[in-house]
């Protein structure tokens, strides 16, 4: 991941040491910080206003937090890691108070990719709409960590940015030609096989039919029992399979990563589908074990065998 907010410099000055007199992460001692939550922070002013940011400083923080201030409308896409977006923002470095970036002074907001910027960044702004006013709590590993940036943070600042969303624009879902292809081994599915094709990320979470069932539809409350392949997309490793071992697994929708819930819900029994699930709908930035790294977006074939109410 790029260590700027936006990888164009040139267009926008996000995260850079403007406004902060270039004294913000100098040599001046400071006290420990005190170690806090997004709780801490005092935002006033509206959506559409340059905001106030109030906390007592220094301030440090153990994990990285989004919170929405003030709610749009609610329409449109939601923010997502792969989104992108067009906004207004302040940034203040924790650690002593000062704003280091602002786009309020030149009138005019930002647009980027939330794939392109510091990792908390993206983080504290998942799930928002445009309309919204949300704060975020960074932590200085999700920031600028291990060097800094500049003269206005050091390493082990934590950052604090209140941003106003006014356009989220997502990528589409794969079509369906251009996904990773399954090759199969004594008739069963045992790995997907990229193609030239064949996108990097999986942009939103996809799912397709290979072949429809003539069972019922699968409800949230279900039971279900399937077998299934799951790999990193796009053909990264295998980490889990029912087929080879002939022995179908069984377990409540309810209690499976968020992906599955959403990409098998409303399919028949006796379908075969293919979902590919973008990281936030999987393991997400914790990963799984060995073989799911962090941030890893996933591809999987499910054939559902039953579905039973619980």
């Amino acid at each position: 991941m790029r260590r700027t907010v936006a990888g164009l410099v040139a267009l926008l000055s996000l995260l850079t040491a403007a406004g902060c007199g270039g004294d913000g992460g100098g040599d001046v001692s400071q006290p420990p910080a005190r170690r806090g939550t997004i709780d801490d922070i005092s935002v006033t002013g509206g959506v559409g206003s340059e905001p106030r940011i109030d906390f007592k400083a220094p301030l440090a923080f153990d994990k990285t937090q989004g919170k929405i201030l003030d709610k749009g409308p609610g329409a449109g896409d939601q923010v997502t890691r792969l989104s992108t977006v067009t906004v207004n923002y302040t940034g203040v470095n924790a650690s002593d108070g000062t704003t280091f970036d602002s786009t309020w002074p030149a009138g005019e907001p930002a647009t980027f990719q939330l794939d392109q910027v510091i990792k908390g960044f993206a983080t504290g702004l998942q799930g928002a709409h445009a309309g919204d006013r949300a704060v975020l709590a960074i932590t200085s590993q999700d920031g600028y960590d291990p060097v800094g940036n500049g003269s206005s943070i050091s390493k082990g600042d934590s950052l604090v940015f209140v941003v106003d969303v006014a356009k989220v624009t997502n990528p589409k879902p794969i079509s369906q030609a251009d996904l990773p292809t399954i090759e199969m081994k004594d008739g069963e599915p045992s790995k997907f096989v990229a193609s030239d094709s064949t996108p990097a990320d999986v942009g939103l979470l996809g799912s397709y039919v290979l072949t429809e069932g003539k069972g019922r539809a699968v409800t949230a409350a279900d039971t279900l029992t399937v077998n299934y392949l799951g790999q990193v997309y796009p053909d990264g490793p295998v980490f889990d399979e029912s087929y080879s071992k002939k022995k179908p697994v069984s377990f409540p929708l309810s209690g499976v990563i968020e992906g599955w819930k959403q990409g098998l819900l409303g399919q028949k029994t006796g379908s075969r589908v293919i979902l590919t699930i973008p990281s936030e709908l999987g393991y997400g930035s914790a990963g799984q074990g060995a073989k799911i790294p962090p941030d890893s977006d996933l591809i999987f074939v499910i054939d559902i065998l039953k579905a039973k109410a619980s």
